[in-house]
C-alpha cells in the first residue's frame, strides 16, 4: 500500500514541462534524480522523472510523468507511492500543473490538507489560480479519498 497518488493520462506536455521546471526551482526541496541521486530528468521528449534525495533518507519510488509521445506507447505506470516524503510537495505541485494543462484522471490516497501545500508551491511557481479552479481541485481532491471508495 503506501501514500500513492495515480494520474491516468496525464502527460508532460511542453507547458507542463516548463512548469515542473519552474515548481523544482521554487521548492526548497532537494529532488534527484529517478534512483534518489544526481539531477532529476525533465524534457519534453522523455517526460518528468525524478525522486527525493536518497543518501537523505528523502527518496521512496520514482516520479515518472511520461511525454505525451511516450504515454501512447504504454508501458508505463500511472501511479507514484512517495510515503508523504519532502519530495511529495513537488509531485503534488507538478500533478496540479498535468491536470490543469490536460485532461486525465487525477486520484490520491491524500486528503486535500494533503495537497495545500503542492497546489500553494504551483501557485507560487507557476501562476495563481482561480477560485473556481481551487473549488474544482478541492472538490476533486475531497471526492478521491479512501473513505469515498
Amino acid at each position: 500500500m503506501g501514500y500513492t497518488h495515480y494520474f491516468y493520462g496525464l502527460t508532460a506536455t511542453p507547458k507542463v514541462v516548463a512548469d515542473a521546471t519552474k515548481i523544482i526551482e521554487a521548492s526548497g526541496v532537494t529532488i534527484c534524480g529517478p534512483r534518489g541521486e544526481g539531477l532529476p530528468l525533465i524534457s519534453e521528449t522523455h517526460g518528468i522523472k525524478l525522486n527525493g534525495f536518497a543518501a537523505a533518507g528523502e527518496a521512496y519510488e520514482t516520479f515518472s510523468l511520461p511525454s505525451a509521445d511516450a504515454a501512447g506507447r504504454g508501458n508505463h505506470a500511472w501511479f507514484c507511492k512517495t510515503e508523504n516524503k519532502p519530495y511529495d510537495l513537488v509531485v503534488t505541485a507538478i500533478l496540479t500543473a498535468a491536470a490543469l494543462r490536460h485532461p486525465g484522471i487525477l486520484r490520491s490516497d491524500g486528503h486535500w490538507e494533503s495537497w495545500t501545500a503542492g497546489l500553494t508551491l504551483y501557485e507560487a511557481a507557476v501562476r495563481p489560480l482561480s477560485l473556481d479552479q481551487k473549488i474544482a481541485l478541492e472538490l476533486d481532491i475531497e471526492a478521491m479519498r479512501p473513505e469515498h471508495r
